[in-house]
């Protein structure tokens, strides 16, 4: 008897421990890899890899055929997103039961139908030189807008991906300096946190030399990628130089603030991390582009993986911040970011293959790296030397220098507040009036706080809304 009641307690356990892992899976990734979506995903992923495939054979034709694919399977995850929004549908689109539901087949097939004669009078018709507007035309309107969406993305990403790393820097510092009052002991710890948080750039960067050096070593003698490899390391130290002495001088001020924490030096280490991860890409994708003999099939098959791969990254960063919409739901969430990741796909596609009137601009998908890695390390590098003191400003680590509308209000409530339990002015009707026309006269108001009486010359004064603090 025992004997069956500890199996039943451990079947139950790994069940448990089974849907925890899903339920976080399904939570990270909106639900892609769920039975309830997984053949919208396959579908999904054989279509990025095709697309990705057209990367390897630039020309003319097999740009605008990669480009009329994108085009019509984004436009069909859009159309499934729509239908995705009726509450009635929800059973057969999103069924768990079955993987290939009858249902989800018919969706997908009826949507790409209505894609396809969409996106085919469109091609057809829509020729630049044969419409008013010629910038609307298929050949210049979807390469441009494709190419956009793939740097626009990149370029902004830092400001999705720094949100982790915040709120990681925040539960590490909330749970190491757990009590503010004792400085001495806080300051102690957060020096060992600041010289840990410079010492990993360095050891990071030199352990990648030494490790890396022999791939780069000249096959000839006019091979110029160990100088190339020897620039970027020295570059790189000088970054983590200027960085160094940004979270030095944060620090310091921290502690003129009698407010030491080791927020800082951890959110300096994960963006260092990221740093380093696209520095890397850059010198990689340099010497690959230098030295890549041809079509290597083992090398396409590696490079279409890392595009798939980097696409459902973006599909997982993306999804946390489309859900303020009410258009979204847990549902058809993940249906537009397929649609989103298509077009962020063949925005890269087309920088190698051209499409419509668009000549190629680079040979390889290496090249894009290229391009695309020095960009985002130079944001990165920018957004740190802003945010790194802006965030400790928010957060009242360091002294501010800018207030924001709410937190004038704040303080002018404090002061209130202060001088109404000092008893300097009356706790009443006549002094809320008269708090009311001072914030008035400034421009200001406080939602939701009515007065018994309008002031007197409340007409002629221009009241502003504040809006809520996105912080």
């Amino acid at each position: 008897m025992v004997i069956e009641m500890d199996s039943e307690n451990k079947i139950k356990e790994k069940i448990s421990a089974k849907e925890k892992v899903t339920e976080l899976v399904d939570k990270q990734f909106h639900r892609i890899f769920n039975p309830s979506h997984l053949f919208y995903t396959i579908v999904f992923i054989i279509v990025a890899a095709i697309i990705a495939l057209f990367s390897f054979f630039p020309g003319d034709l097999s740009g605008d055929i990669a480009l009329f694919l994108a085009a019509t399977f984004s436009l069909m995850f859009i159309i499934l997103m729509f239908v995705g929004v009726v509450p009635r549908l929800e059973k057969y689109m999103f069924s768990e039961e079955k993987l290939l539901d009858k249902y989800k087949i018919l969706s997908v097939l009826g949507a790409l139908g209505v894609s396809i004669l969409i996106m085919g009078l469109y091609f057809s018709l829509g020729y630049s030189g044969d419409i008013l507007i010629e910038f609307m035309g298929w050949d210049k309107l979807l390469p441009a807008a494709f190419i956009i969406v793939y740097f626009g993305w990149n370029l902004i990403q830092i400001f999705f991906i720094k949100t982790t790393f915040e709120n990681i820097s925040v539960k590490a510092n909330n749970k190491i300096m757990k009590d503010p009052e004792k400085f001495k002991q806080n300051k102690m710890l957060a020096t060992g946190f600041l010289i840990i948080g410079i010492l990993i750039p360095i050891l990071l960067q030199f352990t990648t030399f030494l490790g890396f050096y022999p791939y780069f070593e000249p096959q000839n003698v006019d091979d110029p990628n160990l100088i190339w490899f020897n620039a970027w390391n020295i570059a790189m130290y000088i970054f983590i130089g200027i960085t160094s002495w940004r979270l030095i001088s944060l620090f310091i001020i921290s502690n003129q603030n009698q407010t030491p924490n080791v927020f800082s030096s951890i959110f300096y280490i994960f963006i260092w991390l990221y740093i380093w991860y696209r520095s890397f890409s850059f010198i990689y994708a340099f010497q690959s582009a230098t030295r890549s003999p041809g079509i290597d099939i083992f090398r396409i098959i590696m490079d279409t993986g890392l595009m798939i791969m980097t696409a459902i990254l973006v599909l997982r960063s993306l999804g946390n911040k489309v859900y303020r919409f009410k258009l979204f739901n847990l549902n058809n969430v993940s249906l537009f970011l397929f649609a989103f990741t298509i077009i962020y796909l063949e925005g890269q596609v087309v920088l190698i293959t051209g499409a419509g009137t668009l000549p190629p601009v680079y040979t390889s998908d290496d090249q894009v790296g290229m391009l695309n890695n020095f960009m985002i390390l130079i944001i990165t590098f920018i957004f740190y030397w802003w945010y790194s003191e802006y965030t400790l400003e928010r957060k009242g680590l360091i002294f501010k220098k800018n207030f924001k509308q709410p937190e004038v209000i704040e303080i002018l409530n404090e002061y209130k507040e202060y001088l109404e339990s000092s008893e300097l002015i009356e706790n009443g009707w006549e002094s809320n009036k008269k708090y009311e026309e001072f914030l008035a006269l400034k421009k200001l108001k406080i939602k939701g706080l009515k007065s018994k009486e309008q002031p007197p010359d409340s007409s002629s004064i221009d009241i502003m809304e504040i809006p809520e603090d996105s912080d």
